[in-house]
């Protein structure tokens, strides 16, 4: 799976005229465009999506070409199998939510009948747990509500990866984070690949496996200024994998162990609900995925006492001096790294260096879990 993007576009003429000239490639599953507003970001992946005609270039994915203006290439955006999610949502008003999941499944602008029954739209219902909904329309529904219908929309059409524009632009803060958490165990459910946009570094924090910068319609991730080095560099996420070893259930949320390869475990704490949904069970394989700004690296393990439930013991394999933090890579064994950000002040008191024993310390609140596709 690799994007291929390297597209050119004029719009407007005079002093209001704006040049798109991007270029980017990426096998990240989840590539987070970033960038101030009115930077390029939205005509970027409305080009990715069919919904802009670039003047030349070429855009691929996983191989196949959607557009090439050399080769006279330009599939339809249905035929690019992309689900595109637009800032606003783009509900129809008049429709039932019922109706609003099902109207991307047929061909023509026919609306979908309010008693139609089909089981696509069903199961994307009930996955995105709307089937309480069904018969209510848009503006009898929450922002987090609205949001599930517009991204159940889009997956009901099986698309092979997912295209998101600011989806928490429109919200306050305490629901921005709720829906973080939701899309990120979303993707994590379905393994769909996320090219979202923003100009929020909390959503690089939350999402990025990679982070192309945008700024007045060109890519310049090689020249990322300094005050954003941090928020991107926190978030690169580590995802460590293995094989369910025991669930034990709670109150409210069950405690899940993931054997590692090389003989070491991981503790993460996940809703009942979720625990269904993934169908996790003992003998499964699974992975966990953690962020590296959650990751504290403890020197001498034996004589500290720390509430963190994860304590992977390893060797620094590598370290990388930042701007603001140096990244510290620890080999955990059977082959698996873990990642960390320490301040150069820390790695410095505490001689962190290649070849030194280290811990890789984390909450097991602060672990996503997922199942392979």
């Amino acid at each position: 799976m690799k994007w291929e993007v390297a597209i050119r576009k004029q719009v407007g003429d005079g002093p209001n005229a704006f040049s798109l000239d991007m270029s980017f490639a990426s096998d990240a599953r989840r590539l987070v465009l970033f960038g101030p507003s009115g930077a390029g970001k939205t005509m970027t992946l409305k080009a990715i999506a069919g919904l802009v005609r670039p003047d030349a270039g070429r855009i691929a994915f996983d191989g196949e070409a959607m557009f090439d203006a050399g080769a006279g290439v330009d599939l339809a955006a249905r035929s690019r199998r992309l689900g595109y999610l637009f800032q606003e949502y783009a509900l129809f008003p008049h429709l039932t939510v019922r109706q609003n999941i099902a109207f991307g499944l047929d061909s023509g602008l026919r609306n979908p009948r309010r008693g139609r029954a089909d089981e696509t739209t069903d199961r994307w219902l009930d996955a995105l747990e709307l089937r309480r909904l069904q018969a209510r329309f848009p503006d009898q529904l929450s922002g987090g509500q609205r949001q599930r219908v517009a991204l159940a929309r889009a997956l009901a059409a099986s698309p092979r990866a997912l295209l998101l524009d600011e989806p928490f632009a429109a919200m306050d803060l305490p629901l921005r984070g709720k829906l973080r958490a939701e899309l990120h165990e979303l993707q994590a459910r379905f393994a769909l690949p996320i090219v979202l946009i923003t100009h929020d570094s909390a959503d690089v924090d939350a999402f990025a496996d990679e982070i192309v910068y945008i700024d007045a319609g060109r890519a310049t991730a090689s020249q990322v200024p300094v005050q954003e080095e941090s928020a991107m560099k926190s978030s690169a996420r580590n995802q460590l994998t293995g094989r369910v070893s025991r669930i034990l259930p709670g109150a409210v949320d069950d405690e899940v162990e993931i054997a590692l390869p090389g003989g070491q475990s991981i503790v993460a704490i996940v809703t009942h609900e979720s625990v269904t949904k993934l169908g996790l069970a003992v003998g499964i394989d699974a992975f966990a995925l953690v962020k590296a700004s959650s990751v504290i690296v403890v020197a001498d393990l034996d004589g500290a006492r720390l509430s963190a439930r994860n304590q992977l013991a390893g060797t620094i394999v590598r370290m990388q001096p930042g701007a603001v933090n140096a990244e510290v890579v620890i080999d955990v064994g059977g082959g698996a790294t873990i990642v960390a950000l320490v301040t150069q002040g820390s790695a410095s008191s505490l001689a962190l260096a290649p070849g030194v024993a280290a811990s890789a310390v984390f909450k097991a609140s602060s672990v996503i879990v997922g199942v392979p596709r």
